[in-house]
């Protein structure tokens, strides 16, 4: 389910969508359902469900789509489109489907909109970038065979009738109920969809087309099955960088807004309860090329890893709002470990690694996407580098999330060391380990493959249950500590401001805002 990705890659400070209250801002005079709410985002790539992959598009697909789960505050999976499911071996599942639940153009959902969806989905026609969620992630039987062309359905989804729909995977996985959760299995539509406005069967229909760089509007969908939504329409507005949009909260042109690194202090003191403030289900990563050399040399990317003094960024750039990363997976997500020795601050290691491995002739390019907070602590790794380590011939490109993303997704992938963040499409450390690392994943930007890994992976997937499977995810983490394909920087946390134009806004520890729950204060 901004920072952005693929199932979530993070675009702004702060780092997919689910259900969970988590955190909230009231303080206002309250006021009944009605009305208009504008929300900040910063560019998505897509809302079409067949290929959301940033949490800037999550925001608007979670409100457009429901799947056939959701997710809880107790990070459970719970029904949404499906009243209940069953499975006897965590590979043949059964899901029974409501049957009063309708797109946005009045046709029903039925189980065979499910199959409809994955097939489009799995088609390689339609270039989606996170088909691989039903191939590597979830392993649903025959996913693959309509990726590679040599089939045109996916074999593993049976509709066996209008509301009972079996997905059969090539192995057992544990996680299948959370993992439905995510947008790219939301159901379709038949017929032509146009990506810019999306037919989806959520609690808000598209108000025209997305208007790029500017604004997405949606309405109440008053014909929803479930608990209808406050606000009669929410606009999203567009800006070209999180310092812009918290600007405009207090212009009074938005209602709610990330708020930039050096502004958290301040917007603390200045919005009291308008300012919502927790930790989220998220990190930053600076990411290595690891076919690249020098950067496929492991000592190379400990020694750079170890170079960096993350506690005194958190400190001084995010006054201490973050929490330095000590692994591969944030504490929040079930089956972290934590405790990479290489990830802690040992310039005298880091440099004797270093110096022994060859260190680094020539200069390297540093990639980022701008406009999401990032630039400062970009600097701050450089300068401890060059402090450290004696690297001087640095070279930063900045480019807006999407076409940075096609740049990180390019064949051959990218020539130095970039920054991503990982915003968990379900509440597992496994979610976090699986789409980064896994050797065939779509958003294993780094090309790193190490069979072990892999294998750990397999064997977690195998285990009878999520807490069953932990010695094997812990095993994966350890791998990774070991080759630090990328060096996990900062653990989530959000800043979000609200105007007092809206209350009972709710940010929850899955990276959105529950904006069909806000009221306007009319």
């Amino acid at each position: 389910m901004t920072t952005k990705s693929t199932l979530r890659l993070c675009a702004a400070a702060l780092a997919l969508a689910l259900v969970a209250a988590a955190c909230g801002s009231d303080g206002g005079s309250g006021g009944d359902a009605g009305g208009e709410v504008t929300y900040g985002i910063v560019e998505p790539t897509w809302i079409d469900s067949f290929n959301v992959q940033d949490s800037e598009g999550f925001e608007v697909a979670r409100l457009l789509y429901d799947g056939l789960t959701d997710l809880n505050s107790d990070l459970e999976a719970v029904p949404a489109v499906a009243e209940s499911w069953e499975t006897d071996d965590n590979t043949v599942w059964t899901f029974t489907l409501r049957d009063d639940v309708k797109f946005h153009d009045g046709t029903a959902v039925t189980a065979q909109s499910f199959i409809t969806a994955f097939n489009y989905v799995a088609n390689p026609e339609n270039l989606s970038d996170v088909t691989y969620y039903g191939s590597y992630i979830t392993g649903i039987s025959g996913w693959g065979d309509v990726e590679s062309g040599d089939a045109t359905e996916v074999a593993g989804a049976v509709a066996i009738d209008d509301t009972t729909l079996e997905i059969t995977l090539d192995g057992p996985y544990p996680l299948l109920p959370k993992a439905m959760a995510h947008p790219v299995f939301s159901p379709r539509a038949a017929g032509d969809i146009d990506p810019d406005a999306p037919i989806g069967n959520g609690p808000y229909m598209m108000d025209g087309s997305w208007q790029h760089d500017v604004q997405i509007r949606v309405l109440r969908n008053d014909d929803y099955y479930g608990d209808k939504g406050l606000p009669d329409a929410i606009t999203f507005r567009i800006f070209d960088s999180i310092e812009t949009m918290f600007l405009e909260v207090a212009a009074g042109g938005l209602d709610v807004a990330d708020v930039p690194p050096e502004q958290i202090g301040s917007a603390r003191a200045e919005y009291g309860d308008k300012f919502i403030e927790l930790d989220i289900g998220s990190y930053n990563y600076l990411g290595f090329p690891t076919t690249v050399a020098p950067f496929d040399n492991p000592d190379i990317r400990r020694a750079l890893s170890m170079a960096i003094d993350r506690e005194t960024i958190v400190d001084q750039i995010f006054e201490g709002s973050r929490a330095a990363a000590n692994g591969f997976a944030p504490p929040l997500a079930p089956g972290a470990t934590g405790g990479c020795e290489n990830t802690e601050h040992n310039p005298e290691m880091a440099k004797e690694l270093f110096d022994a491995a060859g260190g680094i002739d020539g200069s390297f390019s540093v990639y980022f996407n701008s406009g999401g907070g990032h630039e400062d602590w970009i600097e701050a790794v450089a300068n401890q580098w060059e402090q450290t380590l004696g690297i001087t011939d640095l070279e930063f490109v900045g480019q807006e999330f999407a076409p940075y993303l096609d740049v990180l997704q390019a064949d051959g992938g990218i020539d130095g060391p970039y920054r991503l963040g990982w915003l968990w499409d379900l509440p597992s450390a496994e979610n976090f380990l699986s789409p980064l690392f896994l050797s065939e994943s779509g958003d294993n930007f780094s090309l790193y493959n190490n069979p072990d890994f892999d294998a750990a992976i397999d064997e977690f997937k195998g285990a009878e249950s999520e807490t069953d499977g932990f010695g094997a995810l812990e095993d994966a983490q350890n791998i990774l500590c070991e080759d630090m394909p990328v060096a996990p920087m900062f653990f989530g946390t959000a800043q979000k401001v609200v105007s007092d134009n809206v209350s009972n806004v709710t940010y929850t520890v899955f990276g959105y805002t529950e904006l069909e729950n806000v009221t306007v204060n009319q």
